[in-house]
């Protein structure tokens, strides 16, 4: 299926957070699903789902797992297996951090879904952040 536009400045969101945390993209390994990637490298697939980003910084002390999310999109059953799938993965690699990228409308609703889906992986040192296209806000872990 072909990216919609919505969809590609939604990855850009990602890329450019990972760029705002880890620095110049000369120092950092990112690898994206998008059309024409910028290093003509694609994310490794985690537990059968390839993300639209995958960051590192070198040497790898952080990793961001980077998902863009159109507002439709957002609540199918195949997002939210994809979504827990990235998550449990992050719970179990240090300096994980999961990006999920929605339109405005939808940051709401991928702030929850993202709560509910963490659930399991409370005790997990994964930061969430939702990029909502109005600020960047991280997802608080419930205690």
């Amino acid at each position: 299926m072909p990216e919609s536009a919505t969809h590609a400045s939604l990855v850009q969101a990602v890329i450019m957070f990972a760029e705002r945390e880890f620095g110049a993209f000369v120092e950092i390994a990112v690898r994206e699903d998008a059309v024409r990637p910028m290093r003509g490298e694609r994310p490794p697939r985690i537990e059968g789902y390839t993300p639209d980003v995958h960051a590192t910084d070198v040497p790898t002390t952080k990793t961001i797992v980077g998902e863009a999310k159109t507002q439709r999109d957002l609540e199918t059953d195949h997002s939210r297996r994809q979504i827990a799938a990235f998550l449990r993965h992050l719970s179990n690699t240090p300096g994980g951090v999961f990006v999920l990228a929605v339109p405005l409308a939808a940051g709401a609703t991928a702030r929850r879904l993202l709560a509910e889906l963490n659930a399991p992986f409370v005790n997990a040192t994964t930061r969430l952040v939702v990029l909502d296209g109005s600020t960047s806000r991280s997802v608080e872990r419930p205690c």
